[in-house]
């Protein structure tokens, strides 16, 4: 359920803010089954970003999109335009707008992984039979926390929890995502995947990300990465290079999400509970650290990605 409103009169090309359910998702197993069924719906938003010239009598490949851990920045954007220009309708998710909430640096709690990966399975739902969009040609995409939201959209066994039948994105772009908590069952979409990460990034590391592209392809997938030479989080971001001091480094977490169970867990303190509201902080603070984390521009690549990109889309239209 849906409605909308044409925002083009406060900008030079088409907008639309669309309302839509969702739901506030704590712990993994419950966007499964009975745990789902438990979760109150909230109504959220996203904006549709319409390209120039937009002719509402034709169909348009389309790209779901999401932020970071520190909402809608303006490198974020600079993609949103280049997708725009490329001749796709971008769908951008306010998974924290929607929510009261501005930022999870050094939180993930008040907005969870959970909640967004929930968020961009019901943005596929919603767009899935809007007839101006090519259901054949929907992408998710997403940077840091909204790149690990459209890793697990790829998870096969979610799809089934949660899209309409017969209803999945085509394809995956995902900028430094969270390769973490990587469920114990290789069951992953043979569409593309694509991810941009820094060599150094302490914040999101890349090799789980290296590790899973290795194992997706191994299994008849169609994944790929990008690894940018001395560059960190964000490494295509508008800021220099700098500490984060509030944000977690999860590169010493070795976390698993048991296919069965639905549940994370870490492999070396099984007690953890990272599905308890309250207990949930102490869980990641048994291997997350604060205080190490660098994010910035890398001088060098900052616009590798985009280059990149350029040659991806006319591919995937």
């Amino acid at each position: 359920m849906s409605c909308s409103h044409s925002d083009s009169e406060n900008s030079h090309y088409q907008k639309e803010t669309v309302k839509y359910y969702s739901k506030n998702i704590i712990g993994f197993e419950n966007l499964f089954g009975e745990g789902l069924k438990s979760q109150k719906d909230i109504e959220i938003f996203g904006v549709m970003h319409f390209p120039d010239h937009y002719d509402p009598q034709k169909t348009y490949p389309a790209v779901v999109a999401s932020h970071g851990s520190s909402n809608w920045r303006a490198h974020h954007l600079k993609y949103i335009e280049q997708m725009r220009q490329a001749n796709f309708i971008v769908f951008a998710m306010h998974p924290f707008d929607s929510r009261g909430v501005k930022s999870t640096v050094g939180n993930q709690i008040n907005v969870t992984s959970e909640t967004v990966i929930y968020d961009m399975a019901m943005s596929l739902n919603l767009l899935w039979d809007d007839t101006r969009i090519n259901n054949e040609k929907i992408y998710a995409a997403g940077w840091s926390l909204g790149g690990t939201a459209a890793l697990f959209n790829a998870w096969l066994p979610l799809q089934d929890s949660l899209n309409k039948n017969g209803a999945s994105y085509s394809g995956y772009l995902m900028w430094y995502p969270g390769c973490l908590a990587l469920p114990d069952i290789n069951a992953w979409d043979k569409d593309l995947m694509q991810i941009y990460i820094g060599e150094e990034d302490n914040w999101t590391p890349p090799k789980p990300c290296k590790e899973l592209v290795t194992e997706i392809n191994a299994m008849g997938g169609s994944a790929n990465i990008e690894i940018y030479p001395n560059s960190f989080h964000s490494f295509d971001g508008p800021q220099p290079l700098r500490l984060i001091p509030d944000a977690y480094s999860w590169a010493d977490c070795k976390l698993k999400l048991n296919s069965k169970t639905k549940k994370v867990y870490d492999p070396n303190n099984e007690s953890l509970d990272f599905s308890n509201p309250k207990l949930r902080r102490l869980a990641y603070e048994s291997c997350a650290k604060k205080g190490d984390v660098m994010a910035g521009a890398s001088p060098e690549y900052k616009n590798a990605a985009h280059d990149h990109l350029a040659q991806l889309l006319p591919k995937l239209d």
